[in-house]
């Protein structure tokens, strides 16, 4: 058994439970005490448009499908470069000891705080100064995010034909269930029937539609699809959430956590169906590279490779900014909040299982469809009958409706910050809806156009592991003010604040050596090439070398920029715990509740 992922992953799934039942109870019972007679921003604010009340079941489905994207497939793709063995350690003890506790702990931060998001909240605990400060950061970061996301939908419908037909379907089915539910008001199990039903049609239409042909445009194929991509963000970042983004989270969840569940015992029942591994447990502590490009040092480059799945800080944002204004009763967020995050640990145990057992060249070549490949031989192992074809269709509808679903939230965030960053300027006319919708995709596509995946892949784990180092710090800020333990809280801050800078200071070296090369300097003679030029990368201009150095130069800029803001907010927020630490606790006026979007 020890050459099959059977033994590995069973003692995950253990870990996860006691995780779950035991530790999360007793933490919930010893620090937050949820009450579920205490009222909730669902029920205080309701406006039927950011806040409503939601079964625990549907939030705990809308939640998983919020948080659960490319991080903990993609992530372990890079991790497994230093062995499955430090990348399954991080993803069962990060999240065991660190991830569901901020995911949980941002949706009652928010709860217990008039429902707010981390903007206001930053306002009241920290001061004007931390709240711009942590703003600032927050659209740098959703940028890089959608970025990254745009580039791997793209290119997800170039190498899955067919695939992008089956996304509209799940939209479309999307969209009925909406009007369904909250138009029609038809029972909801009917409903999850006609989803069921839409989607095995969407995956048919994958399989028998394999049209149109990969690289159907030449070099320019993928900005195409990224372009088309654009599309679908627009109508989701200004539609209001019951209309779009919740009911096609909701269809979105069924495929998504099939896709999880069927991988899983896939790997259970390795032993019997004779897949073994194929990848080391330890492979090297630094690792030349993936597909030319340099991944760094396990520490700390491991720990942000993998931006999902043990921690995210894309997390602290969904739960403070849209599910906590969901939640019908306090104790409905240990569930969603701590239940959504575990189960995105199984999404994480399941993508490192499936690199686990493809061929080591697959891994070498950096082939963003490995996940694909691992998942189709999991379940032909045991569902012959299904065939290859049917489940590479199905497993590449899944990893685009991982990452489209989550895109669609972050674009919707960006303009509302842009909105509230802009406020009562010269330049409000930024956070207009459109305006700040359009802006934030226009961005994020020339980025996507021109960038290395792996290296922008490492700059986007870099700020999201910090920005989860900030939340934990808010978290722990808040506990200390109402005087309830926040050790277990501040002890995985410090770590994530300490690693995480030093993640984003060592990418930014590399984008400023890359960068540099336009003058002809080069002090790190192991790049051979520019990280943004690399063998079977598509760029908009592929030969053009002094392009690709010229993004390097603005993509080091950036990186700066986020170290910069990320040293001043942890100043901040050290700063603040301490103050609150000290009695008496300094007070501060709080910030008046934000109104809604105007959706």
């Amino acid at each position: 058994m020890l050459d099959t992922p059977f033994l590995f992953v069973l003692i995950a799934l253990i870990a996860y439970f006691v995780a779950y039942r035991y530790y999360g109870k007793w933490y919930d019972r010893v620090v937050w005490k949820s009450d579920a007679n205490r009222s909730t921003p669902a029920h205080m604010y309701l406006d039927g448009v950011e806040y409503f009340p939601v079964s625990k079941y549907v939030l705990w489905g809308y939640q998983f499908k919020s948080v659960a994207a490319l991080g903990p497939i993609l992530g372990p793709f890079i991790a497994i470069q230093y062995g499955w063995l430090p990348a399954l350690l991080w993803l069962v003890i990060g999240n065991f000891f660190i991830g569901w506790l901020q995911d949980y702990g941002a949706v009652m931060v928010s709860v217990r705080n008039q429902g707010r998001s981390f903007g206001p909240i930053s306002y009241d605990f920290i001061g004007a100064g931390g709240r711009n400060t942590l703003l600032w950061f927050v659209m740098l970061y959703l940028l890089i995010i959608s970025a990254t996301f745009i580039f791997f939908i793209a290119t997800f419908w170039n190498i899955f034909p067919g695939v992008f037909w089956a996304t509209v379907g799940v939209f479309a089915t999307g969209v009925l269930v909406g009007q369904l539910l909250y138009k029609a008001r038809m029972n909801i199990g009917l409903v999850t029937l006609i989803s069921l039903a839409l989607v095995l049609v969407s995956v048919m239409v994958a399989i028998y539609a394999p049209i149109p042909a990969k690289d159907f445009l030449g070099v320019w194929t993928v900005p195409f699809w990224a372009a088309v991509c654009l599309v679908f963000l627009y109508l989701a970042a200004i539609l209001p959430l019951p209309t779009f983004i919740q009911p096609i989270n909701f269809v979105a969840f069924f495929p998504a956590f099939a896709a999880v569940l069927l991988i899983i015992i896939g790997a259970l029942l390795s032993p019997l169906t004779g897949i073994t591994l194929t990848q080391p447990a330890f492979k090297t502590f630094l690792p030349e590279g993936l597909a030319g490009a340099r991944v760094g040092p396990l520490w700390p480059m491991m720990f942000v490779a993998i931006a999902c799945g043990a921690i995210s800080g894309w997390h602290s944002l969904v739960g403070s900014s849209s599910t906590s204004k969901q939640l019908d009763i306090e104790t409905d967020a240990h569930p969603v909040g701590a239940g959504a995050m575990l189960s995105e640990g199984l999404l994480g145990l399941a993508s490192l299982s499936a690199y686990m057992i493809v061929a080591p060249t697959i891994i070498a070549q950096g082939n963003v469809g490995a996940w694909v490949a691992g998942a189709s031989k999991f379940t032909g192992g045991y569902l012959p009958f299904i065939g290859q074809v049917a489940l590479t269709a199905f497993f590449g509808m899944a990893l685009v409706i991982f990452a489209i679903t989550v895109q669609a939230l972050v674009t919707r965030f960006w303009r509302l910050v842009a909105a509230e960053m802009t406020s009562g300027t010269s330049i409000a006319w930024v956070g207009q809806k459109h305006v700040a919708t359009v802006i934030g995709l226009a961005l994020p596509w020339v980025f996507a156009v021109t960038g290395s995946w792996i290296n922008l892949w490492l700059y986007f784990g870099g700020a999201n592991q910090l920005l989860a180092a900030l939340a934990l710090w808010l978290i722990s800020i808040h506990l200390v003010r109402v005087k309830s333990p926040s050790r277990f809280t501040l002890l995985p801050a410090i770590f994530m604040t300490v690693t995480t800078l030093s993640a984003l200071a060592y990418e930014t070296y590399i984008f400023t050596q890359a960068g540099l090369g336009l003058f002809g300097i080069n002090f790190l003679s192991s790049v051979a090439v520019p990280p943004l030029v690399q063998a079977g990368q598509w760029v908009a201009l592929p030969e053009n070398k002094t392009i690709a150095q010229v993004f390097n130069l603005l993509f080091a800029l950036v990186g700066a920029v986020l170290f910069v803001l990320g040293i001043r907010m942890s100043l901040y927020v050290i700063g603040a715990y301490r103050r609150f630490l000290s009695p008496p606790a300094a007070t501060m006026a709080p910030a008046p509740r934000p109104a809604t979007s105007g959706d």
